[in-house]
């Protein structure tokens, strides 16, 4: 389980799809320490023992359901404040599903499949209400990125991305040196849809490469042959 840091929020996903892995991830790169839980126990668990600053509750999770869970929440059963904001997940379309969870005291609602970058405005948003800690900066080399304002700038100078171009940049970011395959970045950033392949990541990768390279000759990616791709402000 993480423990929350200085300037990153903690957010709790319980989830016991693969799912909860991939928002974690998203979040991760959106600037907020994440743990999991698998199922509502796990998550009431973790409660017990360390405080969020908010929840991502599936609703269909197995012996203890998401709506049990929110109900413990708000009733002051758990061991965090009634007024904990918490997201509900759901794969489930009907509207009662939704009236109910509202009703429950949930502070957003959101159907997979989902836009990871919805989420992670959500997220935001709620903290802001609740007055929680904004996303740190990230920063290497020349390039620094506010994930709160979704600013880059490289060398000082403002760079304009696309919102895909943006989460990617992040994620490499948050994972600096590390090498990633386009498979891994699939499924990291764009949540690998079926209809995308390797030549999607390939193309944003180039793309995003030729907007940071015009404001500094500091090499940036790098591509691994046979392997993937790289973040390294200092590679060459």
């Amino acid at each position: 389980m993480s423990v929350a840091s200085p300037g990153r929020s903690q957010v709790l996903v319980i989830d016991d799809e693969n799912t909860r892995t991939v928002v974690q991830w998203q979040l991760n790169d959106a600037g907020f320490q994440v743990a999991q839980a698998a199922d509502g126990h796990g998550g009431l668990a973790f409660m017990a023992s360390e405080v969020p600053l908010l929840v991502v509750l599936d609703l269909s999770l197995p012996r203890l359901g998401g709506l049990d869970v929110l109900r413990e929440i708000r009733t002051g059963k758990a061991n965090v404040p009634a007024d904990l904001p918490v997201i509900i997940l759901s794969g489930r379309s009907g509207e009662t599903d939704r009236i109910v969870g509202l009703d429950l005291g949930a502070d957003d609602y959101l159907i997979k499949p989902f836009s990871p970058g919805e989420l992670a405005a959500r997220v935001r948003s709620l903290l802001r209400r609740a007055g929680a800690a904004a996303p740190a900066q990230l920063s290497a080399g020349p390039v620094t990125v506010d994930p709160g304002s979704r600013e880059v700038r490289v060398e000082e100078v403002v760079v304009e991305l696309t919102a895909k171009e943006f989460d990617l940049l992040v994620h490499f970011l948050r994972h600096p040196r590390q090498v990633f395959s386009r498979t891994q970045l699939l499924e990291a950033v764009w949540l690998s849809p079926a209809w995308l392949g390797q030549a999607t990541v390939t193309e944003r990768v180039h793309r995003l490469r030729a907007k940071l390279g015009r404001h500094t000759t500091v090499p940036l990616i790098r591509t691994v042959r046979g392997v993937g791709y790289q973040f390294d402000a200092g590679c060459g």
